[in-house]
């Protein structure tokens, strides 16, 4: 069993992968803390509480808002027509009666890390902001956590939001340089991978056909909200019934790292020159250059079994199945 967080910026991609987290035997989520990107933090975090009521989960799982803008004071948010105005693809789920916590989330965090005694994995599917301020306020942090996993970053392809830079580390490039830094044991899932896996509409209804009794309202919710997001894929990259699979693969990888093939790097992320923001520098000298930790960044993955995999838990399978180390 892996205890997470989750750090997100809830929005469609984010939901399927909370949601999967939430259903795995393979995790127990001690939380989710929210921040801009996809939306804003309490939009982000209404979303995550109506994804965990949805979830039927059985246990308990906090959520902490956390920062509203980039450690340089700038609130960006991704147009509606990606995500929705509410983040989930404008589909409604019920309201939760649980409400965010009091804390911070950087401070929740912080709080998690210490209780845990080196066994707490970090998920991040959005910004690194709340990752990197809880770093900046216990720079002990590094040691305490297992840990990190974060989808972003584009190490051997072009970016999503110009030619170097993907959207995540883009929208806080200063928090990744923070993180990268840090000597956290970090494993980046980047464009390299996720716009090599693919959602298909066939997937879908496999999912729906096969869908347990118990997660039959999460398949609906999947079919729905995947609408809007296919759509996305078929207008801005004319991908007919069909999506790339961004953060749910990050979490896969969280759950079972063999999943993927890895390049070791040492690098700094850019972020005081606007034409090159959010660019990742990798250290290619002989001679390191780059006082770091190395990354470990996902090169390649077996993207059909991922995606099978994402969509069983959700199924009719036998409990535990699926019991990676």
């Amino acid at each position: 069993m892996k205890n997470i967080i989750i750090d997100a910026d809830t929005g469609v991609d984010d939901s399927l992968a909370i949601l999967y987290a939430l259903r795995s035997p393979n995790f127990h989520v001690e939380g989710i803390t929210t921040c801009f990107g996809n939306n804003n933090a309490e939009q982000s975090a209404d979303n995550s509480l109506r994804l965990i009521k949805l979830s039927n989960c059985g246990y308990e799982v906090p959520v902490a808002v956390g920062a509203n803008e980039s450690l340089e004071g700038v609130f960006e948010s991704a147009p509606a027509f990606i995500h929705g105005d509410n983040g989930i693809g404008n589909v409604i789920l019920p309201e939760s009666s649980q409400k965010p916590l009091d804390e911070k989330a950087e401070d929740f965090i912080i709080r998690k890390a210490n209780e845990l005694n080196g066994e707490l994995i970090i998920i991040t599917t959005g910004r690194m902001t709340n990752l990197a301020k809880a770093y900046l306020k216990d720079p002990e942090l590094p040691k305490k956590v297992k840990k990190v996993v974060s989808m972003g970053g584009c190490i051997d392809v072009p970016g999503n939001i110009n030619n170097y830079a993907e959207a995540n580390i883009h929208g806080d490039a200063k928090a990744a340089d923070v993180v990268f830094g840090a000597g956290f044991h970090l494993t980046l899932v980047g464009l390299d991978v996720t716009m090599k896996t693919f959602i298909t509409d066939r997937d879908v209804r496999n999912l729906c056909e096969y869908a347990s009794e118990e997660c039959k309202p999460i398949a609906e919710y999947i079919r729905e909200v995947l609408k809007f997001y296919f759509e996305f894929h078929r207008v801005s990259m004319g991908m007919a019934n069909a999506c790339v699979v961004h953060d749910p693969l990050a979490m896969l990888i969280a759950e079972d790292p063999s999943l993927g093939i890895y390049k070791m790097i040492r690098a700094s992320v850019e972020y005081e020159h606007e034409p090159f923001k959010g660019m990742i520098k990798k250290d290619m000298g002989f001679i390191p250059n780059l006082d770091r930790e190395e990354i470990a960044a996902c090169i390649s993955v077996n993207s059909e079994v991922a995606v099978r995999r994402l969509f069983a838990v959700f199924q009719d399978m036998t409990p535990g199945r699926y019991n990676w180390k």
